[in-house]
Formats: C-alpha cells, sequence, structure tokens
C-alpha cells in the first residue's frame, strides 16, 4: 500500500491525526503537488475575475483551496526551519555543535573499534542504579529519586570490574579507578555527578546536556578520541546517515598516522 502524501493527509484528516500530521517528513512530491495546486487555483481566480454570476460559489471553492495551501504551506515551512537548525548545526565548529542519543551511540562503536586491536580490547558497557535529584523550588530542597543511566567505553578488561553498582558514589569510584588503573575513560549518561564532574584529569567534551565526556591517558583509546575529534572538526557533527564502517574505514588512515608519528616520538 502506498503511503499518503502530505496533500492526502490533510484531505482526509480525521480526529487523532495531530501526531501523524505533526511527524510527516516533506518530500519532493509535496513541493510538486504544493505547486500544481496553486497554479489550480490561480487558474480558478483568474476565472472567478472575469465572472459576473456564480462569482459567490467560485469563491467557496477558492478559500478552500486557499486554506489547504495554508495548511501545506505551514508544514513547509515548519520542515524548512527545522532542516536550517539541523545544517546549521552541521556547520558550526565542536564546541558549538549538539549531537543526539543515535549520534552518541555511533561515536561509541567508532571509537571502540578504532582502538581495539590484537594486543587490547575495548568494550562498551551501560550500567543502570539509583541515584537522586535534589533541587530547590519556591524555597523548599525537594530530593527526587531517578534511574541513573551511564554508557562507559574503556579497556575490556577494566570494564569486567563493574556488577550491579548500588549508587551514583559507588559508580563514579568505580570509573576512576578505572582511569587510574590506566585506561582512558569515554562515557555518556542523565548523572552528571558520574560523568562530568569527576575529579579526573585530561577532559573533554562532545556536545551540550548530558555530552560525551572524555577522559583521556596515553592509550589506543586516547589515539582514536584524537583522530575522531579531529575528523568532525574538518567534516560535522553530523554522521547519522553515514554507515559506520564508513566512517571507520574515512578516519582510520589518519588513526593509524597519529599512531606512527606518536611512535617515532618514543
Amino acid at each position: 500500500m502506498t503511503a499518503e502524501n502530505l496533500k492526502e493527509i490533510l484531505l482526509n484528516v480525521k480526529p487523532g491525526d495531530y501526531n501523524k500530521i505533526m511527524e510527516y517528513q516533506i518530500t519532493q512530491e509535496d513541493i510538486k503537488d504544493f505547486y500544481n495546486l496553486y497554479s489550480e487555483f490561480v487558474s480558478l481566480e483568474n476565472d472567478y475575475q472575469q465572472k459576473i454570476l456564480g462569482r459567490k460559489e467560485i469563491a467557496k471553492d477558492l478559500v478552500k483551496r486557499l486554506e489547504l495551501l495554508k495548511q501545506m504551506n505551514e508544514l513547509i515551512l515548519r520542515g524548512i526551519i527545522t532542516k536550517i537548525g539541523h545544517y546549521e548545526n552541521a556547520s558550526r565548529n565542536i564546541k558549538d555543535s549538539s549531537m543526539d542519543e543515535e549520534q552518541y551511540e555511533k561515536v561509541f562503536r567508532i571509537l571502540r573499534q578504532l582502538a581495539s586491536d590484537e594486543s587490547i580490547q575495548y568494550e562498551i558497557k551501560t550500567i543502570k542504579y539509583p541515584t537522586y535529584d535534589s533541587s530547590e523550588k519556591h524555597g523548599y530542597r525537594t530530593v527526587d529519586e531517578y534511574t541513573g543511566e551511564v554508557t562507559i567505553l574503556a579497556e575490556k578488561e577494566a570494564l569486567a570490574k563493574f556488577s550491579n553498582e548500588k549508587n551514583s558514589y559507588l559508580m563514579r569510584k568505580k570509573i576512576e579507578e578505572i582511569y587510574r588503573y590506566g585506561s582512558s575513560v569515554v562515557l555518556f549518561g542523565n548523572d552528571e555527578y558520574v560523568t562530568e564532574e569527576l575529579n579526573l584529569p585530561n577532559k573533554q567534551t562532545l556536545g551540550f546536556h548530558h555530552p560525551i565526556v572524555f577522559y583521556l591517558q596515553d592509550d589506543e583509546l586516547a589515539n582514536a578520541v584524537m583522530s575522531f575529534m579531529s575528523f568532525i572538526k574538518e567534516n560535522g557533527v553530523d554522521i547519522n546517515k553515514i554507515e559506520t564502517n564508513d566512517l571507520i574505514e574515512t578516519i582510520k588512515p589518519k588513526h593509524q598516522n597519529n599512531n606512527k608519528q606518536k611512535i617515532k616520538k618514543k
């Protein structure tokens, strides 16, 4: 069954279709439909201007056509504004760019594959644990419990030390232990106390709210991070529609060259 286009959705709108309309992605065919509908309106309007009789019925038809064009125009404009925001973000410098969760997950996979080799393996692990949010509202301090969730990329052997951590404090201590063990740590999660506020050096971030946080050592993961950051500095953070393997194959020569330069310096 062929999916409905925007014109068909608006002509056949039913109660409860709001989300369907608002989530619709504008296509090139919708723009062609808008052009054709507007051309039909102009033709009918010219006919109206030449009429003496029957103008009232033609005016009613014109209103219906204009209402449909107005609805289509509003949705097309909304889609254009969304795309402007998307491509403005893609063209910004790293420190001013934001990434979504899908991009974050891809970054973790890219870094793991770039950093791992026969001598050392890196792993990704997501851990959930109970934690609390303390905030002050109207002079009263409230404490709300929620589920903390942190994704960690580090040496596989070091990550094996994690089990079911009971709270933020124990999570924080365990992550700091991994770093002191000698492994770079890459973090993403909803608990700033465990991601952005660790008492560790060599910190970098990527993104705004709940960013990816890097605590880097002198190891393969740090080399992978630097190679990846160099890539997005040149090409932007918009990596959603690019296959992970294609990104890895593109970044890998730079990563290998960085490793060679590092060996020479030693």
